[in-house]
């Protein structure tokens, strides 16, 4: 039941760090198995997969540098294009520093309530409401928001 529920969730979710559909699988696929074999000790499931999936595009973000500075990335694979700032609001938000970055995506983007983007983060709530105002306040300068 709870694979069936968050699987579309979680996956979505991966799909905006990693940009790459069947990698995006793979990393829930992954965070699904590591849950099941934690399943006794974990109390809160959803938050936790929240939390390795974004472990996990992390730990590919860094094999795919490392491969790219070593000259070692796959042919098959097309060298990502140098990221242009488009204004939008997706290029403001992966602009931000990595601790706000994240709060922004889990509690927007895959919809997390502030306890679970905590528990997903490991930090307290009262820090991630702080990383969540910061956050938003260096999008409306960046959007070039006047009241910001």
């Amino acid at each position: 039941m709870l694979y069936q529920r968050e699987f579309p969730n979680i996956a979505g979710y991966c799909f905006l760090l990693v940009r790459d559909e069947e990698l995006a699988r793979d990393l829930t696929q992954e965070a699904f198995a590591r849950l099941l074999a934690r399943w006794v000790t974990v109390r809160e499931p959803r938050p936790f997969l929240f939390h390795v999936v974004t472990n996990l595009a992390r730990d590919a973000w860094r094999k795919d540098r490392r491969a790219r500075e070593t000259g070692t990335a796959l042919a098959a694979q097309p060298a990502a294009p140098a990221a242009a700032h488009d204004g939008g609001v997706r290029d403001a938000v992966a602009r931000l520093p990595e601790p706000h970055r994240t709060a922004v995506e889990l509690y927007y983007y895959a919809d997390l309530a502030v306890a679970d983007v905590a528990a997903a983060v490991r930090r307290p709530p009262g820090t991630v409401k702080r990383l969540l105002s910061e956050a938003r306040a260096m999008l409306a300068t960046a959007l070039g928001d006047p009241d910001a």
